[in-house]
């Protein structure tokens, strides 16, 4: 059983409408685990991974599934492909409950490590996801990248700055808070061991600087999505009361507490509020001009920006001054291998040798399990199953390697 913290209990106890007993059962249980799939999972694929790992379906979760503690997803080709998201399944509540739509411009404000932000991608127009901690931005900006996004922008910034940057220019703003982390104890010991009242009260200030910085970012008529992994009412349902109190442009639309003794998940919180009256006015901008807009705006403000749509490749000259054009990473991690824009492209078919690839080694085309698409010599996207790993170069009858170093395996 996870030892928990006195204190913490003694405030679990006092938590109206919860039954104290059942939810302390519940940390005698190991921890709930999920992945979504995401938009390049063919059904077929999907139908496979659901019977090969004995996957159950999420219910509060377009295409999330529980899966259960002998499997290990993440060791699979198929999570380097960029197929499904590993979360944690009552945290995939909060982008559903979002109401995102396909028109909508969205900001994830504390987006890292992309959970979120990779499922409101996958409805929204577009997206800027932000990360004020540098080291998890680039977290953020490599699961952007591994699950082939071309519709968002990776910035990195304190949320004040990203207020004064865009106001009131989104229809959908999330705002993840960081909080007391109480969600996460059953599976994180360092949850545990960092929770303190101190460290709760530290948290409540924190989220109420973020919900002001949040609500500038809002266009009238557009949804303020707040969230938490923590069951503190004053982090939760009283952070939302008073930011009412001072906010009466906003109705309060929905919200949901996950108890880990009642739902099937770890522990979240969110609520649905809503600017004004109106429905919020559509950009009538295409993609492209709306990141190339929020790049300038970006920009102006001396934001960092990591990544903008799908970063593209560079062109070269070889040593017969002939033009040669290097794709990047992301442009092969948004296509598949039937309709790869290269000029050649080679599928791997056998796990083995795709774990091969992604330790960095160099592979012998002389495998009967690898499928070019022509015989041509140059750079080519790498797939797996049809499924994108990365950059390779055909030189005779090798397969170079050109993963980026930093997105090899070790093991």
């Amino acid at each position: 059983m996870v030892d928990l913290p006195a204190e913490f209990l003694e405030r679990m106890k006092k938590l109206p409408g919860t039954d104290f007993g059942e939810f302390l059962k519940s940390y005698q249980k190991p921890a709930v685990k999920g992945l979504r799939f995401s938009w390049k999972a063919r059904p077929d694929t999907i139908r496979k991974l659901i019977s090969d790992w004995r996957l159950e379906k999420i219910p509060w979760a377009d295409n999330g599934y529980f899966y259960p503690d002998d499997v290990r997803p993440g060791l699979s080709p198929y999570h380097d492909a960029g197929i499904f998201y590993i979360q944690e399944p009552s945290a995939m509540a909060v982008a559903e409950a979002a109401g995102i739509s396909p028109d909508d411009v969205v900001l994830d404000l504390c987006a890292a490590p992309g959970g979120k932000s990779t499922r409101a991608a996958e409805i929204a127009k577009m997206l800027v996801c932000n990360e004020i901690i540098p080291s998890r931005a680039k977290i953020l900006s490599s699961n952007i990248e591994r699950m082939g996004i071309g519709n968002a922008i990776v910035c990195s910034a304190a949320p004040d700055r990203i207020a004064d940057a865009f106001c009131a220019y989104f229809d959908v703003v999330i705002a993840d808070a960081p909080c007391s982390g109480e969600g996460m104890m059953r599976k994180d010991e360092t949850a545990i061991r960092e929770w303190s009242v101190e460290n709760v009260n530290t948290c409540i200030q924190r989220q109420k600087e973020i919900l002001r910085y949040a609500d500038r970012c809002v266009k009238d008529g557009g949804k303020l999505v707040y969230s938490t992994c923590t069951f503190e009412p004053e982090e939760n349902e009283i952070q939302i009361v008073h930011f009412l109190e001072e906010h009466p442009e906003y109705t309060f639309l929905v919200e949901k507490t996950f108890y880990p003794h009642i739902d099937r998940g770890e522990g979240q919180f969110y609520a649905v509020l809503k600017k004004g009256a109106g429905e919020p006015v559509r950009s009538r901008e295409d993609l492209p001009a709306l990141i190339r807009q929020a790049e300038k705006t970006l920009l102006s403000a001396g934001i960092h920006i990591l990544r903008s749509g799908i970063m593209a490749g560079e062109h070269m000259t070889d040593k017969k001054k002939r033009d040669i054009y290097i794709p990047s990473h992301a442009e092969v991690m948004a296509s598949d291998f039937e309709s790869t824009p290269f000029e050649n492209a080679a599928d791997l078919s056998g796990e083995q040798q795709t774990l091969s690839f992604l330790k960095g080694n160099q592979l012998s085309l002389c495998e009967e399990s690898i499928r070019l698409k022509n015989d041509k010599d140059c750079f080519l996207g790498v797939y797996f199953d049809g499924y994108p790993l990365g950059l390779g170069k055909k030189t005779g009858g090798s397969l170079k390697n050109h993963l980026p170093k930093g997105l090899r395996r070790i093991s």
